[in-house]
């Protein structure tokens, strides 16, 4: 969100250069915007975490992975070797 980095004055100095033909234009924009807020930003999200829980969360994963990367690389090699070998077969799925 710009809020924090433009400032009213930054946007009339915009508007003060614009030819009188685009004022109408740009005048209309702010009445739909007005008009229009924006919904204020849930405290978390469908599953009911915060953006704390989810941050932390994300943050637990990525040092399970860099821990673990040297075998998940090595299950993917296995994987793929299979693949090619033809040793796989496709998921099926059902309804």
């Amino acid at each position: 969100m710009y809020t924090n980095t433009i400032t009213a004055q930054q946007v009339a100095d915009i508007v003060l250069t614009l030819p009188p033909d685009r004022l109408v234009s740009v005048y209309d924009f702010v009445l739909f915007v007005k008009q229009h807020p924006l919904a204020p930003e849930p405290e978390s999200d469908v599953f009911g975490e915060t953006p704390e829980e989810i941050r932390a969360d994300e943050e637990q994963w990525d040092r399970k992975y860099a821990a673990s990367r040297d075998q998940l690389r090595a299950m993917a090699r296995e994987a793929a070797a299979e693949y090619r070998a033809g040793r796989t077969k496709p998921m099926e799925f059902t309804s």
